[in-house]
């Protein structure tokens, strides 16, 4: 039988996960089941199975019968497979296709057995007369393999847009994120915003012709089905697997353009349409930018003090500005030249013009907000302001419009306050304290919430009532680092715990083999006595024997002494088997003494072992006590006053800066931290919302940053597949599907999981920097590897295979250190406890087992699905865990116990996958309906479901039929 990588496929093949759910609409319209009569197949050759035969399995057939899913327990991927049968015996009998379950299922000779069921979701069609007709050959031919044909080119078909099941869902290391494979698609949702950031696009595929357009006409990640997907440990890198190709995307900076400046700046605005930027500079210049091209446009002078304010008027094509120089100037951009300008009694901090433009608005350094009208062009004479609005008690140094609307706007003063004002009847509406003086104040464009900065080191979001919504605070990485320390020390308290129980049991193992030597030295004591005391007794006994017969010997005729020699043998007899009892028993005190003692010898080497072990484990979490400890002072360090603040045009994000040098990133709705982006030398003095998810930020380094506050993941390798050359999987170093993956903890390394189906497991390990083979773990199963994991010191990779086996393997050699027998069928999926003391295993039996990593012993099975456990993972640093399961549930469960203390509802079919925060505040899982889910794990509420696409009526997609 020729490898899968010899078989002419089909997209069909790929439909990897599609468990026996092919049939969704089957119950809504029942199909009438109408039997195929064979066409006459007149080849003038044998049917060969690779040519003639898989290409409409795979269309018809494989999607509910392969490694993974195989409903019935039956796998149609080779004829092997098909010979060996499911669970109600072969499929095949050779040369009797009449008594062939596949071929009277194929032929629909009865309703309740006929397939494909009809209709079905991945468009899988009946066999036609000459395709039936060619199966029936084929069978009565023998149902030879073949020899197949290694030149064979994969013929590739558009996915089915129907086929939107979710098989693999990855969270990003901090639970921000989920990347998910859908079909052919690996698609990326932000869990805060509940909204799709971008899919990853391999630009390889985008080009690919299929009929008169393009076979992935709105791009594809892969070009079958997304069997696995995982995120690095530091977020920087996504490996997904599909058939016989791994691929690696990276994370690309997010700052987009750096621009260089005169001098630093002192205010910030970009145009509504983000084409244009002006900046303050510190030399009193404004200088215009064009956004597009990064190129410095006109240079507009006039101000005599220190610039605080701009705005854009709606349409771009005017400036206002506001300075220390007590003026408010109006600038054509066109003409780069003053047009108007205003003369306030005080210093401006902070301009912004009215949702109509016809007014300006100034924050002034005598504690008033002034409305005026906008100036003529060509009106330079002075002019009284329409309104005043007092309350702030210091110089106002913020203002900003609150959208929609328009009528209010939000101030922020030195008094510590924000306040919100009504244009029309001048009123203080809410005032909210910060504890400090207020540096920047934002509206979210949408209106429904404010933001605030100060110089406290705090950031501050509230609604229009004055509600405090969330505080910002402090450098992310540096928060991060306290809970990767924090679990650190967790896990090496767990440890030292371990290893100070090993070494008390180490010590009474030790105190036992003692005391057992103790006894058999007293009882050699005891047998040695009782040994000289039967030679003693003997010795009389015997020699009372030789005496007899001395006398007999000189008598023989004599009855008497006769009589006296036998009397005497006979009493010699008990002292001389009492003899031997004690020659038997000085040997076997003598023999336990000596095994006493090599027990105790064994006991005190492992005693040693396990102190060795103990002192490591404490030098370990002392260094654990001492880096949270620095972690925390760096945290502390790193909270810096905050000068500007900004929401993003989506309304999804709030940026701020300040004098830790740092973009930050956070979610506006709940704030919390998302990203901190360095790339400023300086403290940051301004920010501006631009379109597109986009912020431009401004530093006293002299440079003007562009920034996307959404992550974006590009393609950066290929394995399997030719990169000048996506079509081809010539080269590929994979058999066939890569259905597992996993990063060891520092993310130099990443594990791959595949195999052939019921031939051998496939295990590699891949250098993720250069793309390089570190190590095949040969023969490391005798199936499918369907998943793997790194423990969390990078030493050990456990593995689980369709062949009911887990085996743990040293990383660093390869050799299989342990194997775990237990489950009756496929392990799906594995994990590993955070202190590395035991493992958790997933099986298509149904159950969850717990085992001891040490002695690899189980401990305890966990039954209360229904249908195949399809993944597990241990949670954080303790002793619970996340599965899913087909029988439609995501659960939480207690390993030391087996408590399913949680359970989450709402999927409609096969759940295949899912994972947990590190804090199990969220829970994703995907499965065979196609939506992402996202629960509050720790109530189990739903806080988000990312649904598929829906299928367009004229898809490019359908040509496929």
């Amino acid at each position: 039988m020729q490898n899968l990588m010899q078989w002419s496929w089909t997209l069909g093949l790929t439909l990897f996960f599609a468990a026996g759910n092919i049939a969704i609409a089957q119950d809504e319209k029942k199909e009438k089941v109408i039997p195929i009569k064979p066409a006459e197949v007149k080849l003038g050759r044998p049917v060969e199975f690779e040519k003639d035969i898989l290409p409409f399995l795979d269309d018809s057939c494989i999607s509910c019968h392969n490694v993974v899913v195989d409903e019935g327990e039956l796998v149609l991927e080779d004829v092997p497979a098909m010979l060996k049968g499911g669970k109600h015996g072969t499929s095949l009998v050779a040369g009797q296709p009449d008594k062939s379950p596949l071929y009277v299922a194929a032929a629909r000779l009865a309703a309740k057995t006929a397939m494909p069921p009809m209709p079905n979701d991945a468009e899988a069609e009946v066999l036609t007369p000459q395709q039936l007709g060619l199966l029936r050959q084929w069978i009565v031919e023998g149902a030879k393999a073949g020899a197949g044909s290694a030149e064979r080119k994969i013929a590739w078909r558009p996915v089915p847009q129907q086929a939107n099941a979710v098989y693999s869902v990855a969270l990003s290391p901090w639970a921000q994120f989920v990347a998910a494979g859908r079909a052919n698609q690996v698609v990326l949702f932000d869990i805060n915003g509940k909204q799709k950031i971008g899919r990853l696009i391999d630009p390889g595929l985008s080009t690919i012709k299929w009929n008169d357009g393009l076979m992935y006409p709105d791009g594809a990640a892969h070009r079958d089905f997304v069997h696995s997907v995982a995120f690095s440990p530091d977020g920087n890198w996504i490996a997904s697997g599909g058939f016989r190709t791994l691929k690696l995307w990276k994370k690309q900076p997010q700052q987009q353009q750096q621009l260089a400046l005169a001098a630093d700046v002192t205010a910030l605005a970009v145009s509504a349409d983000g084409k244009s930027a002006a900046t303050a500079l510190a030399d009193n210049t404004i200088q215009l930018w064009n956004l597009a091209t990064g190129k410095p446009a006109a240079l507009l002078k006039g101000h005599a003090a220190a610039i605080r304010g701009l705005a854009f008027t709606a349409d771009g094509a005017k400036l206002v500005s506001g300075s220390a120089d007590k003026t408010i100037r109006l600038w054509n951009i066109a003409g780069a030249k003053q047009e108007g300008q205003l003369t306030a009694p005080a210093d401006v901090r902070a301009v912004l013009l009215s949702k109509d433009g016809s007014q300006v608005v100034s924050g002034d350094a005598d504690n008033t907000i002034r409305v005026w009208a906008l100036p003529q062009p060509g009106n330079n004479d002075a002019a009284a302001p329409v309104a005043e609005l007092k309350g702030h008690s210091k110089p106002v140094t913020a203002l900003a419009l609150i959208l929609p609307a328009g009528t209010q706007i939000a101030s922020g003063s030195e008094d510590g306050t924000l306040r919100t004002w009504d244009l029309a009847s001048k009123r203080n509406l809410k005032t909210m304290n910060l504890g400090a003086p207020v540096t920047d104040v934002a509206a979210r464009p949408d209106g429904g919430a404010l933001a605030a900065s100060a110089t406290n080191n705090i950031a501050r979001i509230y609604d229009l009532n004055g509600k405090q919504l969330a505080e910002l605070k402090g450098d992310v990485n540096l928060t991060r680092n306290v809970v990767s320390k924090t679990d650190g020390q967790t896990v090496a308290k767990q440890q030292f715990a371990l290893a100070d129980a090993a070494v008390k049991a180490a010590e009474k193992n030790l105190k036992d083999r003692q005391d057992a030597s103790k006894k058999a030295g007293e009882a050699k004591t005891a047998a040695d006595k009782a040994l000289a005391e039967a030679q003693k007794k003997a010795k009389d006994a015997n020699d009372k024997v030789n005496a007899a017969k001395v006398e007999l010997d000189k008598k023989p005729d004599d009855a008497a002494l006769k009589k006296k020699h036998d009397d005497a043998v006979k009493a010699a007899a008990k002292p001389n088997d009492e003899l031997k009892k004690a020659q038997s028993g000085k040997t076997s005190a003598e023999r336990a003494i000596k095994l006493a003692a090599e027990s105790i010898k064994t006991a005190q080497a492992n005693l040693d072992t396990r102190n060795k072990a103990k002192t490591a484990a404490d030098a370990a979490q002392k260094k654990a006590d001492a880096d949270l400890a620095a972690a925390k002072t760096q945290e502390q360090a790193g909270l810096k006053p905050i000068r500007t603040i900004a929401f993003s045009s989506d309304a999804k994000r709030i940026v701020t800066g300040g004098d830790d040098n740092l973009t930050h990133v956070w979610d506006a709705a709940t704030g919390q931290a998302i990203d901190a982006l360095s790339g400023h030398g300086a403290p940051l003095t301004a920010l501006a919302a631009a379109p597109g998810a986009r912020v431009v930020s401004a530093g006293a380094d002299k440079t003007l940053r562009i920034w996307s506050v959404n992550p974006n993941w590009t393609l950066a390798a290929r394995i399997g597949a030719q990169n000048n050359d996506p079509d081809s999987l010539a080269a590929s170093p994979f058999i066939s599907r890569i259905v597992s993956l996993a990063f060891s903890p520092d993310g130099k390394l990443l594990a791959t999981g595949g195999g052939d189906a019921s031939r051998t497991g496939e295990l590699m390990i891949w250098n993720v920097q250069d793309r390089k083979l570190v190590r095949t773990i040969a023969d490391a199963h005798s199936d499918v590897v369907l998943d793997v994991e790194f423990s969390r010191d990078g030493r050990s990779l456990l593995s689980g295979g369709a062949d009911k086996f887990m085996r743990l393997f040293d990383v660093a050699t390869g050799k299989l250190d342990k194997a775990f027998e237990g489950h009756t069928h496929h392990v799906l999926g594995v994990a590993w406890k955070a202190d590395g003391s035991a493992v958790a295993s997933a099986g298509a039996d149904n159950v969850i087992k717990i085992w001891n990593v040490e002695t690899g012993e189980q401990k305890r099975t966990i039954a209360n699905y229904t249908k195949q456990v399809t993944g597990i993972q241990y949670i954080g640093t303790g002793d619970n865990m996340v599965s899913s399961g087909g029988d439609k549930t995501v659960r939480l469960h207690t390993a030391s116990n087996g408590r399913n203390y949680r359970s989450f509802s709402g999927a409609a079919d096969f759940v295949y996958s899912a994972a947990a925060s590190r804090d199990e505040k969220i829970v994703v899982a995907g499965g065979e309906d196609g939506v992402v889910r996202v629960w509050n794990g720790t109530n189990g509420a739903s806080i988000f479901n990312f649904e598929p696409p829906k299928p367009a009526a004229n898809a490019q997609a359908n040509a496929a039929k």
